[in-house]
């Protein structure tokens, strides 16, 4: 059986409070009605605080092992249960998880779970949850060497996804899924306008928190040891932002200078917006965002930076909607994509991302990259950027658009920041391809255009 790590509750109450929200929780995502931040957002305030870390341990935990744990419950189940019964499926879910990777006891496990059929009203279930979790505490060696050459036992990934992981990148397949099966790291951004990043880490280790510097971008720091954002020494004043090390690139990469007209399109949750101001003085930085409750995210980062930016919230692809008609010097255009290279962050993919999902993100990646670019301003400079791994979302998207925009060239991504170095991740055919690290960053893919 695999191994148990050390989150436990201190009492079954506890436990059994985080336990029917995160059974709420998972429901959800395995009924397509939100991703697993939003939920975790909408419904962590319904706990105590101090349950927090409780819920998020059970809910990322069942997403992250989701192809494994719905392998053994499926084989477990001699009928699946019906979508009005999904709440059970969770219950299951989540019984399996405590009993494969919590030190939670295995009697507390079963009887939570069992109870938890009673709560939602479902008594008629409490004998089969009793018997199908039991049944795995007895058996549970034997059902994962049967199962364990299926991909998703394997993999711990969909097999669509290794799939496609494997024709793309056959080389890198290993390493793809061994960190996208992992628990990121904690990255933070030294905001190098207010301090260096040598005398942060010195203020770190005053405060026992141990770092280490990043290796491609100059404001990296990785903490040997998650902390909350209230521990970070002056968080609130604006020295540092948590923000992955892939994604702090693009600051670099479009290296912003005193002056620069800058629209950051598709802009939430507004850490690369903060990084983009804090390069250089007397930037003129629009930042354009769908969704309404995704723009306060922007406004509460900015505000803690101590920066200012225009904040339009609309689509950035409907330009009569929010564009005046004056050109940019540069545009960051880290469009909606299938998040293929940050599933370790959002590992609710594993449960909800579709093949399908992949040709619907390239049509709305084509249309906001083909209406952006009519603002960027002949000789200005466009970065293109997405956390997929996927070559039609990237390289094969860019392909097209230079195929179709002759005013359009690619060029070498270290143009802007002549001292920055190109070490990392691989060159494709437009582009770089950066690909998830198991101790460092996400994966990422960027390709730096110019208009001509």
């Amino acid at each position: 059986m695999s191994q148990k790590n050390t989150m436990s509750s201190d009492t079954t109450s506890i436990q059994h409070s985080a336990r029917q929200v995160a059974i709420e929780v998972i429901s959800n995502i395995l009924l397509q009605q939100g991703s697993l931040s939003t939920q975790l957002a909408r419904h962590q305030l319904d706990v105590a605080s101090e349950h927090i870390p409780l819920l998020k341990e059970l809910c990322f935990g069942v997403c992250r092992q989701y192809p494994k744990l719905n392998s053994i419950a499926l084989h477990l189940l001699e009928h699946p249960f019906e979508e009005k019964d999904t709440d059970l499926y969770a219950t299951l879910l989540l019984g399996l998880y405590q009993l494969t990777y919590m030190n939670t006891p295995d009697h507390a496990a079963v009887n939570e779970s069992v109870e938890a059929c009673r709560l939602l009203n479902k008594d008629w279930a409490t004998k089969l949850m009793n018997a199908v979790l039991r049944r795995y505490q007895r058996e549970a060696d034997d059902i994962v060497e049967l199962l364990e050459a299926m991909p998703s036992i394997e993999y711990n990934h969909p097999k669509w996804l290794v799939k496609r992981l494997n024709k793309h990148w056959p080389d890198q397949l290993e390493e793809i899924i061994e960190a996208s099966n992992t628990h990121p790291p904690m990255c933070i951004r030294v905001n190098e306008s207010r301090v260096s990043r040598e005398t942060y880490k010195a203020t770190l280790m005053e405060k026992g928190i141990k770092s280490t510097e990043g290796e491609f971008s100059n404001a990296a720091l990785y903490l040997r040891n998650a902390v909350r954002v209230t521990e970070l020494p002056n968080f609130e004043d604006g020295f540092v932002s948590v923000q992955d090390e892939a994604a702090q690139l693009s600051a670099y990469l479009l290296s912003p200078q005193a002056g620069d007209k800058i629209l950051d399109a598709c802009a939430a949750p507004g850490g690369k917006t903060g990084h983009l101001l804090e390069k250089a003085d007397n930037v003129e930085l629009t930042a354009v965002e769908l969704e309404p409750w995704r723009m306060e995210k922007i406004e509460s980062n900015l505000e803690r930076l101590r920066y200012s930016a225009k904040l339009i919230c609309a689509d950035a692809a409907e330009l009569d909607t929010w564009w005046d008609g004056e050109h940019f010097d540069k545009i960051l255009l880290d469009v909606p994509c299938s998040a293929t290279g940050v599933i370790r962050r959002n590992p609710d993919i594993k449960i909800n991302r579709k093949p399908a999902d992949i040709d619907e993100m390239v049509s709305i990646q084509r249309e906001i990259l083909d209406s952006v670019w009519t603002t960027l301003k002949p000789g200005g400079f466009m970065l293109y950027a997405t956390c997929s791994l996927m070559p039609e979302e990237n390289e094969l998207q860019i392909q097209r658009f230079l195929e179709n925009q002759k005013d359009a060239i690619d060029v070498p991504l270290n143009t802007l920041a002549a001292d920055f170095a190109l070490e990392w991740g691989i060159p494709v055919s437009h582009g770089r391809q950066l690909f998830p690290s198991l101790e460092s960053h996400d994966g990422f893919y960027y390709c730096l255009l110019k208009k001509i």
